[in-house]
């Protein structure tokens, strides 16, 4: 797997270099480039030599007419963020990510333009003492956790990560809000951490952020690469509406409910109550 993002990210970066390269608008609005349709040639190429028997849904060859194939089956974004590919961003990613029973089991991201490859699977979680054991130190080291352990008077700023290029009116007024908010009798206080693609949900899963928020539409293959490695590093994806566990293999629809993202299971015990009332007040 770590041999065919490197390939597609080859591709692309070949693609990337170039001083002009073919751009189409799709029926949704959104742009496709040659980097994309190469790109995913490649995965589709090397997913049926690895495992002839599981389907793969890629960005570029999925039918909306059709329902997700039942069972196991791969999950596919050959080019994630490609108005930064265009705008000459380096902040877009390759994305493949295993799904089974709603969940993505595994998940790889490449970013194209830095060499970096993220790669985690469901099974690699932390197990329960671990989490415990673990996030105790993070809490003493990292005073940004409310309630200011760590010995500080007043806790760290939360890191809330959100795109470069999609932040909206919702997004300013969500910040708006944690500015007039309290955890645990401290006032909030936060920075934003801008990241593109699918990048956001690895920052977390590196201790780069701590929060992401996405009120926006966002596609199964946008998210599940990140999601899978967020996963394996003891994060957490819960939608927005419910508070569960953000499910794919959706029935009839391959959109994202408003979802947000969480570093660790404190960090969402902690936030989730006030993130879910922000968004019933906002539906």
């Amino acid at each position: 797997m770590r041999e065919t993002v490197s390939e597609a990210s080859e591709a692309i970066m070949n693609i990337y270099d170039k001083d002009s390269f073919e751009t189409e608008i799709k029926s949704d609005g959104s742009p496709v480039t040659e980097a994309d349709n190469k790109a995913n040639e490649i995965i589709i190429r090397a997913l049926h030599n690895i495992t002839p028997d599981i389907p793969a849904v890629t960005e570029e060859t999925f039918n909306h007419d059709e329902d997700l194939p039942q069972g196991a089956y791969w999950l596919v974004d050959p080019l994630d963020g490609t108005k930064e590919f265009i705008n000459k961003s380096k902040e877009f990613t390759v994305n493949i990510a295993l799904i089974e029973n709603s969940i993505p089991i595994f998940g790889i991201v490449s970013a194209p333009a830095t060499g970096e490859i993220w790669a985690g699977s469901f099974f690699e979680r932390p197990s329960k003492f671990f989490r415990s054991v673990n996030y105790l130190n993070q809490f003493w080291k990292y005073k940004h956790v409310p309630g200011g352990l760590g010995g500080g008077n007043t806790p760290d700023p939360i890191r809330i990560v959100m795109s470069k290029s999609h932040q909206n009116d919702i997004d300013k007024e969500f910040l708006h809000f944690l500015e007039g908010s309290f955890i645990n009798g401290f006032p909030i206080s936060y920075k934003v951490v801008e990241k593109g693609s699918s990048l956001k949900l690895c920052a977390m899963a590196d201790n780069e952020a701590d929060i992401y928020p996405r009120f926006g539409p966002t596609s199964e293959w946008d998210i599940a690469a990140g999601h899978a490695y967020l996963i394996s590093k003891g994060g957490r994806v819960c939608q927005m509406s419910s508070g569960k566990h953000l499910a794919y293999s959706k029935v009839n629809n391959i959109l994202n409910p408003a979802f947000v993202g969480f570093r660790n299971t404190y960090l969402k015990d902690t936030y989730l109550p006030l993130i879910r009332d922000f968004y019933k007040k906002l539906v």
